[in-house]
């Protein structure tokens, strides 16, 4: 054979497999279900893990959905949770240190069913739910969320929720401590102590380099600004900026990372006149604004920024969208790889679509994986990309990998209507401070005599209520903070001993008398 055989050969062959490669991406995940991303990871396989909002109908939605693609992007399983009446979703999935999946999420099952409770659940390495915690508020006239969850050095976790239905004009913000097992130790309301500050919102959470946890989002003090808080591990506020740059005329933030040494870069919005545009925010671990970029220059009608991932030590990845001069709510949605001054390397454009990608991630061979949700034939659909480091369509891998390999066997895709084993109500988990002040009542059930022990100190005292709120009974304690009680006369039902310290209410505890 010559070489003109060789050529006349290859040549199609050649052409047919840069087709494939090039028109596999973008994938598209839910075609005609009406879904919401919300987060995105690569997986112990090298697979990807995504977690999801579906739609029943556009005014609520109906089941958080976990999908598992392999490296291509291509459907292996999904679980869909919920049973379409109530809403729920998930805003937050990963794997945690012995590779279970743990969500973040809502749920409205245990409310009037359009009303949203923060969700907290781990599932084990099959998929299969081990526990499950929400967190409700009786009588909340609002949705209140699960953000964030993210694993512990000890095993447990810190939770980040957010506020619309829980005193819905003061406390917006809070972390809650759990174990484990999910079970809720401590909860901390943050943005309590600076009277200026008001309908804060926050949009995600990271343990840091210190392991501190630095809250992202943004807050109203004379005017829309982008707001970071740091804690420190038992949530006690270190710091908050209130981005304070007078160019910025508001602000938002979406996603924060830490680069290195207390190096924090940040994405969100910038109001320059009438309309926001994609910013990039940096600054340091003691809350010092370095600076802000305006990624696309002022000229630009309406956008902002949303996913930002590390790529490497000078270039980092993000995502966006933004208006045209001529209609602002038409516009595009693009990715950009920037260096540390948010100079624009290379950018994309994804989507016809005033809407900014969800999620960004390097792989672990340095790709990069996108998504974003957009409107296809009349339905939301999530699109996944994978690109190379210059956000051209990467090619297919066509080796074998294994996936779910910790798993005994096959994952299959299902429906589970969540029964959720812990249910707490948000002002049963003490603060930390109460957390370090214990409270033990026994024993419960009680007949004749109840026991209360706490730590030794003056002016402590326990008050006793009935389960419909009217006080019963008040005890002044020794200072060796132990007392018994005759309880012989009582009658029976369901009683809430508080303790107060110095007049501060502390915590409670319930008891049963019978």
């Amino acid at each position: 054979m010559n070489n003109l055989q060789r050529i006349i050969i290859l040549v199609p062959f050649i052409i047919c497999q840069f087709m494939l490669n090039a028109q596999h991406w973008p994938v598209i995940i839910g075609d005609n279900i009406s879904t919401n991303n919300a987060s995105l990871i690569e997986d112990y396989d090298n697979g990807y893990l995504l977690g999801n909002w579906n739609y029943k109908t556009p005014a609520y939605t109906n089941y958080g959905w976990i999908v598992k693609t392999d490296i291509n992007g291509d459907l292996l399983w999904d679980k869909t949770f919920g049973d379409g009446v109530y809403a729920m979703g998930f805003s937050d999935v990963k794997r945690n240190s012995d590779n279970a999946i743990v969500i973040a999420g809502s749920i409205g099952k245990y409310d009037n069913i359009y009303h949203l409770d923060p969700l907290f659940l781990k599932l084990n390495v099959c998929g299969e739910v081990e526990w499950c915690t929400v967190l409700h508020k009786e009588g909340s006239t609002g949705d209140d969320y699960g953000i964030r969850i993210v694993e512990l050095p000890d095993g447990g976790y810190i939770g980040l929720l957010k506020y619309y239905g829980v005193q819905y004009q003061t406390i917006r913000i809070s972390l809650v401590r759990m174990d484990a097992y999910g079970e809720p130790l401590w909860i901390q309301h943050l943005a309590q102590g600076d009277t200026t500050i008001f309908n804060e919102e926050a949009y995600d959470l990271i343990v840091t380099s210190g392991l501190n946890y630095l809250v992202a989002g943004h807050c109203y003090s004379s005017g829309l600004k982008a707001f970071f808080i740091m804690t420190d591990q038992q949530g006690n506020e270190i710091w908050d900026l209130k981005w304070n740059n007078q160019n910025v005329q508001s602000g938002n933030v979406n996603r924060v990372i830490e680069k290195n040494n207390g190096i924090f870069y940040a994405s969100g919005g910038g109001k320059y006149g009438f309309y926001t545009h994609p910013v990039l925010f940096k600054f340091d671990g003691d809350g010092n604004e370095l600076f802000y970029r305006l990624l696309l220059g002022d000229s630009l009608k309406g956008g902002g920024a949303m996913p930002l991932a590390l790529l490497t030590d000078t270039t980092l990845a993000i995502g966006y969208n933004y208006g045209t001069n001529s209609n602002p709510n038409y516009g595009n949605s693009e990715i950009a790889t920037i260096d540390t001054l948010g100079n624009v390397i290379d950018h994309r454009r994804l989507q016809e679509e005033n809407r900014p990608p969800s999620n960004i991630i390097k792989t672990f061979d340095g790709k990069i994986v996108v998504t974003g949700h957009y409107v296809l034939d009349g339905n939301w659909d999530i699109f996944l990309w994978k690109m190379n480091n210059r956000l051209e369509d990467d090619s297919l891998y066509t080796r074998a990998f294994v996936y779910d390999s910790l798993c005994s066997y096959p994952i299959t895709s299902d429906t589970i209507d969540l029964s959720c084993g812990i249910h707490v109500d948000l002002d049963e988990i003490p603060t930390k401070e109460a957390y370090d002040h214990p409270l033990i009542v026994f024993p419960n059930p009680a007949m004749r005599s109840l026991n209360i022990e706490t730590r030794p100190g003056l002016n402590q005292r326990v008050e006793i209520m009935s389960s419909s709120g009217i006080p019963f009974q008040k005890v002044n304690l020794p200072y060796t903070g132990q007392l018994t009680l005759d309880i012989s006369t009582w009658p029976h039902g369901l009683y809430l001993v508080c303790l107060f310290d110095e007049g501060r209410y502390v915590r409670s505890v319930k008891v049963l008398v019978n």
